[in-house]
């Protein structure tokens, strides 16, 4: 079997599966997240979408929380809806010089070597969705006409609650009220990370508070949700390969590993996103997972976490996150 009826046929499982019955203990769920959200330390946002009968519960559902790396699934997603277009090719070569190198996790700028490389089409794609990679990321954006387009794919596909619209280059920066880097310019994040220490607190904090509270580059958990449960349906791609493709990158990502993923039951399946912003001041700007469970008795629900100027440490952040995966499944009727 070739190598795209493998992933034509996963894909066939993963969407056609009739999951059991996974409606909500919600009197519960009301009373435990209050404590989560106490011990977060921060503004914690929760989604939860049963798959079958879309029973949905949520906690500050409708509030708005900046995205930071969640955005790449559904970039993923955009990248391929061209591909399908015929726009593109998968296997369609990308060429990346060292001036594309976009701020902080970037696993492409660390193993590149001489002045430019061609990169396939879906490696970049792997490299984003699965690594994080914000490098691979902003050329993706770039080849396929800029952030305002993921969101248009969001609108048209019915989710008013999400929106993409600026390069990473642009983002970081901009949290803090600092020049984004355009596309004719180099980022230097040495430089870049030295004018950000040497800006006054004051002003370094107000920034992001104001950051906090930015509609750019942001979503509801309910919107993330909804985002989510069209992806598990196969309604945003019209090949189930392609579905397949994207489902098996985030499965086996091995980021965030301590967020939900360490809430759930051994043996869960999880396709899922993490986003992780900077911490200044003591305030974290956003610790984020978003994804799709599927418990080892066949129970497939959505699961959105998304937790804003914490001032809580990393650990006690991710353990925050896994500890509503963990109620999650606890409520489960």
């Amino acid at each position: 079997m070739s190598a795209r009826l493998r992933l034509a046929a996963a894909a066939l499982a993963f969407l056609a599966a009739t999951p059991a019955f996974a409606d909500w203990d919600r009197d519960k769920l009301d009373r435990a997240i209050e404590d989560i959200e106490r011990a977060s330390k921060g503004r914690l946002g929760v989604a939860l979408m049963d798959l079958r009968d879309r029973k949905l519960w949520s906690h500050r559902g409708a509030e708005t929380f900046p995205m930071q790396s969640v955005f790449k699934l559904p970039l993923a997603v955009a990248v391929l809806q061209q591909v399908e277009a015929g726009k593109f090719r998968l296997d369609q070569p990308i060429t990346v010089t060292r001036k594309d190198f976009s701020l902080f996790h970037s696993p492409l700028a660390k193993t590149f070597k001489g002045e430019r490389n061609d990169y396939p089409l879906r490696e970049l794609i792997r490299l984003a969705a699965g690594e994080s990679d914000n490098t691979a990321a902003d050329l993706l954006m770039r080849e396929i006409g800029g952030p305002q387009v993921v969101t248009r794919m969001l609108r048209d596909g019915g989710i008013t609650g999400m929106s993409i619209d600026r390069y990473e280059r642009q983002l970081q920066p901009e949290i803090y009220g600092l020049k984004g880097f355009g596309w004719d310019e180099v980022v230097d994040e040495q430089a870049f990370r030295a004018e950000l220490r040497a800006m006054r607190p004051r002003l370094r904090i107000g920034a992001l508070s104001n950051a906090l509270k930015d509609r750019r580059d942001a979503a509801t958990p309910e919107a993330s949700a909804q985002f989510l449960e069209a992806f598990a349906k196969g309604n945003w791609l019209r090949d189930p390969a392609h579905t397949a493709f994207i489902e098996k990158i985030v499965s086996e990502s091995k980021i965030g590993t301590d967020r939900l993923k360490a809430g759930l039951p051994a043996g869960t399946r999880f396709a899922h996103r993490t986003g992780l912003g900077l911490t200044t001041d003591g305030i974290n700007h956003a610790t984020n997972d978003i994804g799709i469970a599927t418990l080892p008795d066949g129970r497939r629900f959505v699961i959105v976490t998304y937790l804003a100027g914490s001032r809580a440490d990393a650990r006690e952040r991710e353990a925050a996150l896994a500890d509503v995966a963990r109620l999650a499944v606890s409520a489960l009727r």
